[in-house]
């Protein structure tokens, strides 16, 4: 199974805890929204199953079931909800104190783990306390933050770093025919799969149109309602903005000033919270008014 090129790391690490019998009985996989922690949780699940030497192999009884989706040993815990309650929880403990079928292992994923209810991550701690012989959790989530500390302390923590490298870059220009804007994967926070579904989507181009906008208009190369108008059909404007104000704040000569640097920050707060709270506001004027202040505070 061939991973993300910035994975092989993380994959030979835990190949090499697996051979050894090192691995924890709850693993926790967190790290930005596009690494690839759905990949790499996919590949140790499959690695805990197999029965070949060389894990996992994809020819064996085992790796077959589990990619016909008929594993009797595995159980991928449904998240598509808004959260995951206990009884989700209930039935993960019941499967993993059954006896494996296939052997080794009996392994349970949970994707977007920090939706667990309180409820459930309390009663997901029982089973990582004692957890039965040969059985496995895995977890992924973008932030370990969101689950008790009790449950964090219980797991073998993975944390994947962001990807901010050449490799990066290299490897999106090689899934796409379309231009790589040099700010993509920052704005992505370093999720390389997050910049490839922009680019993908088309997203990346209205993206880099809308920041164009906005350092035009700072410049005064763009009137205030010609930028209004460009900006009302960016999606995620409020990422947007505050990605613009963190960059433009690093780049000015004035982010030496804390005054103006915590007024500018108010500024956006309050227009988030305006924006996401007040029913029937006039979205137009909202953000002129933004603008013209973040372009006053700016210099």
């Amino acid at each position: 199974m061939m991973l993300l090129p910035w994975l092989e790391r993380y994959q030979q690490q835990l190949s090499r805890l697996l051979n050894a019998q090192q691995l924890a009985h709850g693993l926790l996989l967190t790290g930005p929204s596009g690494i690839g922690k759905q990949q790499l949780a996919k590949w140790l699940v499959a690695s805990l199953l197999c029965t070949s030497e060389h894990k996992p192999c994809g020819g064996c009884k085992s790796c077959l079931l589990l990619a016909a989706g008929s594993h009797a040993d595995f159980l991928a815990v449904d998240s598509s909800g808004t959260t995951i309650g206990i009884d989700a929880v209930r039935q993960l403990s019941q499967f993993m104190h059954g006896r494996a079928q296939q052997q080794p292992n009996k392994v349970v994923l949970v994707s977007d783990a920090d939706k667990l209810t309180e409820a459930a991550a309390n009663a997901l701690l029982k089973t990582l306390e004692e957890p039965p012989q040969n059985s496995f959790i895995v977890l992924y989530c973008s932030s370990g933050s969101a689950l008790p500390a009790t449950v964090i302390s219980r797991c073998q923590q993975w944390q994947l770093a962001a990807e901010f490298s050449n490799n990066a870059n290299d490897w999106l220009r090689q899934q796409t025919n379309r231009a790589v804007p040099d700010f993509l994967l920052t704005y992505c926070g370093g999720g390389p799969l997050k910049a490839l579904a922009l680019l993908e989507s088309g997203a990346a181009d209205q993206l880099q149109a809308a920041l164009q906008h906005l350092t035009q208009y700072l410049q005064q190369q763009l009137s205030l309602t010609d930028c209004v108008k460009q900006l009302e059909q960016s999606e995620g404007l409020s990422q947007l903005l505050g990605w613009f104000l963190r960059r433009q704040l690093t780049l000015a000569a004035n982010v030496s000033n804390p005054q103006r640097l915590l007024a500018i920050h108010q500024l956006y707060n309050r227009w988030c919270r305006d924006d996401s709270q007040i029913l029937g506001q006039n979205k137009q004027l909202a953000l002129s008014a933004f603008l013209i202040e973040f372009k006053r505070l700016h210099g």
